[in-house]
């Protein structure tokens, strides 16, 4: 990490999106694993061995990976800690934002339970690795029950070593309590025998087991089969890991029974011996050590009597699908913060002219929901924050403070009775106030609804019974937008509902501020409830702001706005530290993420020190 370069960094997002991010990787890895086994399945052994193991070795370099690339790609920061280092005159800092979808955010929270629990994951199994590796150890130590069978026997194995051209020491042992033969070792390694082989089985089938083992010790299965335990401690929540695992324990199979029928001369002695291992019904063996019974017994019977070619199944395509399903999720879990562009967004704060201090230049990546965001002190004009603030976008509703002040402006009866018009309610309405046509309400009526409910029909009354008509108060919200200066702002109708109503987030700033000045609406557009009546029947309605509500709050303007193209927006003036400032953002995904980015906001106002 740059050291130009602040960032929020933590060991939940270090681990948590690499291990996220391999639930589509593994079932790709798999996939393909499963294709090429299916390809090749009437290939050598040693092949498909090479082909699984190689899936394997990808499902822990992938991670890993996506572990450095974490680690070297910028962090992001939070709103709260832009803002404070906005703040401090000693530094000089560029915001580069990063986009961060719904989802991203949504999984972000849950980011420390995942590596938490992957954790705990993690040290069972390494756990369970140690109790089975302990337990080999053990069997190795007390194993020896009968001390002349094992000296004829340890003479044979050393012949069959010695035809395995294995240069090691390799110790053979018969133990009461064991089912099946078990190899563990490495530099010194140890076959321990079942003692009922010796009175169940003919001395050619217990030779033809011996060879088997010892074949594991010619290629350093120990090794391999310690190292697949430990990548699967670490991926052990993915179901594709332990199917590759349990592919290479079975390719590992049939590679020594291959080497061991060949040194021997003849496949049915090792046949047999399976064959009666098969029907002792062996326990399971701890995955530290390699047992003959290891991979599919009937299988492997079967293929040394009768080493048949395996036909196509269509079952073998299924593969396929997990591929489609792994790109599928590709699609759906891009979600790690990118870059929107590299330009300073905030300008660099300023430097007393006196004794001036040393500047610290500092690149800060930070993430937000919202897409357009802008934060300025409205009593020195200072912006604070801002985020493609100077991008034209529709801001759908927004549009009614703009509505309401043209309509104050031409200093109309507000107690005039309005009756509400087909055209009206023509359209997408608030779900919160319904009205009909016929329905017959105040201006001042109108002008509430517009503004704490959002309600489009009373915009659009206000602008249909505007002097002169709606042609009249569009030519009066033009004059309007003009007198203002807000040189990026284009409206055409009351409501917002045209997506040619397009503003930015530096206009809407400086509209919020042109509402502050008229008391009428410092009182309507701060409100967070209110109610009217139609034929004697009453009808309550809340600000589409709900932090309007909250006590913890001191809003005196406050307007939302929400369509498909805009997203969730909104724009408020505050007092925050005892100081107003307006905030606006624009086009967040939902209600949530966007009062997550006020809230951030002002935590860091809050607890921002003088710079």
């Amino acid at each position: 990490m740059p050291a130009s370069t602040y960032a929020e960094y933590t060991l939940a997002e270090l681990l948590g999106w690499p291990l996220l991010h391999f639930v589509w990787q593994g079932a790709l890895i798999a996939s393909i694993c499963a294709i090429l086994l299916a390809v090749t399945r009437n290939a050598r052994p040693q092949l498909r061995y090479a082909l699984a193991c190689t899936a394997m070795l990808a499902c822990l370099l992938w991670p890993a990976l996506g572990i450095v690339q974490q680690w070297q790609e910028p962090q992001t920061i939070n709103l709260e800690t832009a803002i404070q280092l906005a703040g401090k005159a000693s530094i000089s800092l560029d915001l580069v934002w990063v986009r961060q979808s719904l989802l991203a955010a949504q999984i972000e929270a849950w980011l420390p339970l995942v590596v938490t629990l992957w954790s705990m994951g993690v040290l069972l199994m390494l756990m369970r690795l140690a109790l089975g590796l302990l337990w080999v150890y053990r069997l190795g130590q007390h194993g020896n029950d009968i001390a002349v069978l094992t000296q004829q026997w340890q003479a044979r194995t050393n012949q069959l070593a010695y035809q395995f051209a294995i240069r090691r020491q390799v110790q053979v042992k018969f133990q009461k309590d064991l089912l099946s033969p078990v190899t563990y070792g490495c530099i010194k390694p140890v076959v321990v025998m079942p003692a009922s082989l010796l009175t169940g089985m003919p001395p050619d089938m217990i030779e033809a087991l011996l060879a088997h083992e010892l074949a594991h010790i010619k290629r350093w299965d120990y090794v391999v089969n310690l190292l697949q335990n430990l990548v699967l401690s670490l991926l052990f929540y993915h179901p594709a890991v332990w199917w590759i695992s349990k592919r290479i324990d079975a390719e590992r199979e049939l590679i020594a029974d291959d080497m061991a029928a060949a040194m021997l001369g003849q496949t049915r002695p090792l046949a047999r011996a399976l064959q009666v291992l098969d029907k002792l019904q062996i326990a399971a063996m701890p995955q530290a050590a390699m047992a003959a019974s290891g991979g599919d017994l009937l299988s492997r019977i079967k293929r040394l009597v009768r080493p048949d070619s395996q036909p196509w199944h269509w079952k073998m395509a299924a593969p396929v699908l997990g591929i489609a399903a792994a790109l599928l999720l590709v699609l759906q879990t891009q979600v790690n913060a990118t870059p929107e562009s590299s330009e300073p967004s905030v300008p660099s704060a300023p430097v007393a002219a006196a004794k001036a201090e040393p500047v610290t230049h500092i690149s800060a990546y930070v993430k937000t929901s919202s897409e357009h965001v802008l934060v300025v002190d409205e009593q020195s004009g200072k912006v604070l924050l801002e985020k493609n603030a100077d991008t034209i976008v529709p801001i759908a509703s927004i549009s009614k403070l703009m509505t309401a002040m043209v309509t104050l402006d031409a200093k109309l009866d507000k107690d005039e009775a309005i009756t509400i018009s087909k055209e009206d309610v023509a359209g997408w309405h608030t779900n919160q106030v319904k009205l009909q046509p016929g329905t017959v309400l105040s201006r001042q009526t109108l002008l509430e609804l517009a503004l704490i409910p959002s309600s489009n029909a009373a915009a659009k009354a206000l602008a249909r019974t505007y002097p002169g008509g709606k042609p009249a108060f569009v030519a009066a919200l033009q004059s309007k937008t003009a007198s203002l200066g807000l040189q990026a702002t284009h409206l055409e109708e009351a409501a917002g509902i045209s997506p040619n109503n397009r503003s930015n987030a530096r206009d809407i700033a400086l509209l919020v501020k042109a509402a502050a000045s008229y008391p009428e609406l410092r009182k309507l557009a701060s409100r967070s409830e209110g109610s009217y009546t139609v034929a004697g029947l009453s009808y309550d309605y809340q600000s589409t702001n709900s932090l309007t509500a909250s006590k913890d709050w001191d809003i005196s303007i406050s307007k939302t706005g929400y369509s498909k193209i805009a997203g969730r927006c909104l724009t408020m003036r505050t007092t925050i530290a005892g100081k107003p400032v307006i905030m606006v953002l624009l086009n967040a995904k939902n209600s949530d993420v966007r009062t997550d980015d006020v809230m951030h906001i002002r935590t860091a106002l809050e607890t921002a020190k003088p710079g």
